[in-house]
């Protein structure tokens, strides 16, 4: 295993929301906009899900280099739910049901919250910030789907994605510091994952079908390619990963992503 504690900063990220913007900013594919749509709603109270998944273990942590790195994710994902909170307004803007779709991520968020024991929710908040890590490699590995996007959104992906990389252990350590069980994190993970693809999918075909693209040929194509491809396929490339999830001794720190963040901040 690597360095136990990869230690990062916040740093925010400001962007002009009022300019103008295409609608398709993604590689002009209605597609892979709306699929990376869909996930933008899912973050605003996501992220705060993820934070008050960590707050209640944070007494338990004794070593000051891990309370350190606590306090940075907790800085990072404050930021990107106020950039995510700015890009969902836009969309609204642009005619997309942004505030409908994010209601209903908020009612989910709530439900888990409600329903989930603590221990419970920090799986859910190891899984998932697991699969947007893996998103983010693919992302800033196959370069080439960030230079098809238009530059303000490339920065949002960037930016997020580096930092999603930056943090991606944070709960898993305090998982590991509370004694947390590896049944109970595979659990987690199956649970998560039928949710993410079930929403994800949901809230692609809202904005396609608000778009008048759902049933166009190059949207199905596009899907394929965004999906599959076998070099930047997100379910194709993300299934091993996925499975090594599940196993005893994994870790996120096992895959050393220090050559890729410092290539992507360049």
């Amino acid at each position: 295993m690597l360095n136990k504690y990869l230690m990062f900063t916040s740093h925010p990220l400001k962007l002009d929301w009022t300019q103008a913007l295409p609608q398709h900013w993604n590689d002009h594919s209605p597609f892979k906009t709306h699929f990376l749509n869909a996930l933008s709603v899912t973050f605003p109270d996501g992220e705060r899900f993820f934070i008050d998944s960590i707050k209640p273990y944070r007494d338990r942590i004794k070593d000051p280099a891990q309370l350190a790195e606590i306090q940075e994710f907790i800085k990072q994902e404050n930021w990107h739910r106020h950039l995510h909170i700015q890009y969902n307004e836009w969309m609204e803007r642009q005619g997309l049901p942004a505030k409908q779709v994010e209601t209903d991520m908020n009612k989910f968020w709530a439900k888990t919250r409600e329903r989930w024991s603590n221990r419970a929710c920090l799986a859910a908040t190891i899984c998932i910030e697991h699969i947007t890590a893996t998103n983010a490699d693919l992302f800033l590995s196959y370069r080439t789907s960030l230079k098809r996007m238009h530059p303000h959104f490339e920065h949002v992906w960037r930016w997020h994605g580096i930092e999603e990389i930056e943090h991606k252990a944070v709960a898993m350590d305090v998982w590991n510091a509370i004694g947390g069980k590896t049944s109970t994190r595979r659990l987690a993970m199956m649970c998560v994952l039928a949710y993410y693809t079930y929403y994800m999918a949901k809230h692609t075909v809202m904005f396609l079908h608000a778009d008048k693209q759902l049933w166009k040929w190059r949207t199905l194509k596009d899907a394929w390619v965004m999906l599959f491809d076998k070099q930047s396929g997100v379910i194709r490339c993300s299934a091993e990963h996925i499975w090594d999830f599940m196993r005893t001794d994994w870790h996120p720190n096992q895959t050393d992503h220090s050559i890729l963040l410092k290539y992507s901040k360049e």
